[in-house]
C-alpha cells in the first residue's frame, strides 16, 4: 500500500514539475535567457566565489548540465571565511541546490496564511523556502537578494549560507550531553538487507558475492512515537540530556517494580498464584517500563510555538496530554536540526498523572473485564435513549449483573485491572440506578432501591503470591500501609444510591507493593506479564431484612482508579 502511495505522489510531484518546469522555460524564453545556472553563477560578480568553490569541488558539470534546478548561491559576503572540510557536497553544496524550479509565486500559492514550503535539497535534507517577511527567505535565515533566469533552472543568490543540519536522530546519535537516550534508541535499530534491491558489485578473496547493499530500517520504537529520522517528517523533541536521563530514571523507577515469572490458578471466582521475586527478570521488566516511561512523552508532532503554544494544552505523540506546555521547554537549549525543533533539556518536566501515573479506569459492560458467580444473567446497558443520565456514565454504557434464583447466594463480579503501578491509588466504583433502565420509575423514586455492596482486592503481596485480601465492607484509608482503617463509622456499609448515578469510594491511599503494567508500546514487549490485579464486588443482600430494605440487581458503569502523589 505505501509502495502503491509513493508512485502516486512520485507521478503527481513529476507531474507538476513537468508543468512547473514547462511554465519557466517558456517564460524565460520570452525573456531571451539562454545561459545555464553555472555561466550565470560565473558572470554575476556577487557569486564569484562560490563559482570557484564549485568548481574546486566539481560541481560545475552539474550545474551545466540539461537537469533542472534550482541553486541558493550564497554571495560574496556570505562566502566570507569559507574553507573546504572534504564533505563540503553533501554539506555544503547539495544544502543549496534542489532539483525542480521553486520562486515566490509557489510559496504564495501554497497557503493563505504563508506557510513555510519544504523544499528537498540534493543532500536529502529539506530547507525551508518562506515569505512571511515579505520577502523570500531560504533556510530560516537566508534572503533572497536576486533571482535570475536559467535554460536549466533558476539561481537565487542569498546574503547567508544556510548551515547544514543533522535531523533529530542524527543529533542524538552525536552523543553530545544525549549518550543516554542514543543508546536507548539506537538499541532498536534494525536493519534487514535487501538482495533484491542491492547490486552485484563483483566477489571478494572467498568466493563471496559482493553487493552494493541496500538495507531496509526500522526502529520499534519510533513507529510508536515519531519517525525522528525521516527528513520529512517534522517534529518538536524534548531530548534529555545524561543528567536530566539519570534524575528522571531514578524518579520513575520506583512507579515499575515489578515481580518475575510465576503461575496462576483459578477456583471459583477467586485468583491465586506465586510469581518470583528480585530475579532477572523483575530488573528487566523495571528497567525497560523505566525507560520507555522516559521517553514516551518526548515527542510532539509539527514545529511547536514553545513560547506562544496555541490552546492550554498540548498533546505529545504517545496522546498523552499536557495543561502546562510552555513549562515543559522552560530551561531547555535549541540546536537547530533539519526535520523539526531539538530541545535539550537539562530536567524533564513530565508530571506523573498526566505523563505515567495516569488515571485507570475499567469499562465494567465490557465482557472482557470481568468474570461472574451466582448471576443469573450479565448484559450491558445503554443509556442513548435516557437523556436523564447523558453525560453521567462512562461511555453510555453500563452492566447489570442480575441475581440467581437462590436468595443466599451473593452475585458477584471480578473485575481484572490492567496496567496499575507500584504506587497510591484511590480507588471507586460507580453504580447506577434502576431508573436509567426503566425510566418510569424516575415518576416514583420512592419505589426505588439501592443494594448493598462489599469488595475484596487481589494483588500481588510483597512475597510475590497473589491473594486476596480481607473482605472491605466499609470505606478505608490505607494511610500509606497495607493496614485499613474505616474512613466514616457513619457508613458502616456500602450503600449505593437508589436514586442517582453513585461514585462510591472504596479505598483510599491503597498502595500496590508491585507493578502490574503489561502494555508496552516497544521496549518491553518480550517481559510482558498476565493481568494480577483484581477488584471483586459482591452483592451483599442475603438476610430477610436486607432483601425487603435492598434490590439484589447491580448496575455497575465502571471502576476507577485515581492516582495519587505523596506531597
Amino acid at each position: 500500500m505505501n509502495k502503491v502511495k509513493l508512485s502516486i505522489v512520485s507521478l503527481m510531484l513529476l507531474s507538476l514539475a513537468s508543468c512547473q518546469e514547462a511554465e519557466w522555460n517558456e517564460y524565460y524564453q520570452e525573456q531571451g535567457t539562454n545561459k545555464t545556472l553555472m555561466e550565470l553563477i560565473d558572470s554575476n560578480p556577487q557569486t564569484s566565489q562560490f563559482a570557484a568553490a564549485l568548481r574546486q569541488g566539481g560541481l560545475d558539470k552539474l550545474l551545466s548540465s540539461s537537469q533542472t534546478f534550482t541553486v541558493f548561491a550564497p554571495d560574496n559576503d556570505a562566502m566570507s571565511g569559507y574553507v573546504p572540510d572534504g564533505d563540503d557536497e553533501s554539506k555544503f553544496f547539495y544544502n543549496h541546490i534542489c532539483r525542480y524550479i521553486y520562486s515566490y509565486g509557489d510559496v504564495e500559492q501554497l497557503d493563505p496564511v504563508n506557510q513555510p514550503l519544504r523544499i528537498k535539497m540534493l543532500n536529502g535534507k529539506y530547507q525551508n523556502l518562506d515569505i512571511a517577511t515579505g520577502r523570500l527567505t531560504f533556510g530560516n535565515m537566508a534572503n533572497v537578494v536576486e533571482t535570475e533566469s536559467a535554460t536549466n533552472g533558476a539561481l537565487n543568490i542569498i546574503n547567508a549560507r544556510v548551515p547544514f543540519y543533522n535531523n533529530i536522530y542524527e543529533e542524538i546519535k552525536k552523543k553530545d550531553r544525549t549518550d543516554s537516550i542514543s543508546n536507548y534508541l539506537q538499541a532498536m535499530d534494525e536493519y534487514t538487507f535487501l538482495p533484491q534491491k542491492s547490486t552485484v558489485i563483483g566477489t571478494n578473496d572467498m568466493g563471496e558475492t559482493v553487493y552494493d547493499s541496500v538495507f531496509q530500517f526500522r526502529n520499534k520504537w519510533m513507529e510508536s512515537y515519531g519517525d525522528i529520522h525521516l527528513e520529512d517528517s517534522v517534529y518538536s523533541m524534548i531530548v534529555p540530556s545524561n543528567e536530566a536521563w539519570t534524575k528522571q530514571y531514578d524518579k520513575v523507577k520506583p512507579y515499575f517494580r515489578a515481580f518475575g515469572e510465576g503461575s496462576t490458578s483459578i477456583s471459583g471466582i477467586q485468583v491465586k498464584g506465586t510469581f518470583n521475586i528480585g530475579d532477572a527478570t523483575c530488573d528487566s521488566l523495571c528497567d525497560a517500563h523505566t525507560r520507555e516511561t522516559i521517553t514516551h512523552d518526548l515527542v510532539f508532532r509539527h514545529t511547536q510555538d514553545v513560547d506562544n503554544p496555541v490552546g492550554d494544552s498540548l498533546v505529545s505523540s504517545s496522546g498523552n496530554v499536557f495543561h502546562e506546555p510552555k513549562q515543559l521547554f522552560e530551561g531547555s537549549v535549541e540546536r537547530g536540526v533539519s526535520n523539526g525543533r531539538f530541545f535539550l533539556a537539562g530536567e524533564l518536566k513530565f508530571s506523573p498523572e498526566e505523563s505515567w501515573h495516569k488515571e485507570i479506569r475499567v469499562e465494567a459492560e465490557n465482557s472482557q473485564n470481568y468474570a461472574q458467580q451466582y448471576c443469573s444473567s450479565t448484559y450491558a446497558s445503554s443509556v442513548l435513549n435516557y437523556p436523564q443520565f447523558a453525560g453521567q456514565i462512562s461511555e453510555n454504557s453500563f452492566l447489570i449483573a442480575n441475581p440467581s434464583a437462590l436468595s443466599f447466594q451473593k452475585n458477584t463480579l471480578r473485575f481484572q485491572i490492567p496496567n496499575t503501578l507500584a504506587s497510591k491509588y484511590n480507588i471507586y466504583i460507580v453504580t447506577v440506578p434502576a431508573s436509567a433502565v426503566d425510566t418510569t420509575l424516575i415518576k416514583s423514586p420512592e419505589s426505588l432501591r439501592g443494594t448493598k455492596l462489599q469488595f475484596y482486592l487481589t494483588y500481588v503481596h510483597e512475597n510475590g503470591t497473589l491473594s486476596r485480601d480481607a473482605v472491605i465492607a466499609t470505606p478505608v484509608d490505607f494511610n500509606g500501609t497495607q493496614t485499613p482503617t474505616p474512613i466514616d463509622s457513619k457508613k458502616p456499609a456500602f450503600i449505593t444510591d437508589a436514586v442517582n448515578v453513585n461514585r462510591l469510594l472504596v479505598a483510599r491511599n491503597f498502595k500496590f507493593p508491585y507493578a502490574n503494567f503489561i502494555s508496552s508500546a516497544s521496549g518491553a514487549d518480550d517481559l510482558e506479564t498476565v493481568v494480577a490485579a483484581f477488584l471483586q464486588v459482591e452483592c451483599n443482600v442475603t438476610s430477610a431484612a436486607d432483601l425487603k430494605e435492598y434490590e439484589k440487581v447491580m448496575r455497575i458503569d465502571c471502576v476507577i482508579l485515581e492516582p495519587v502523589e505523596d506531597e
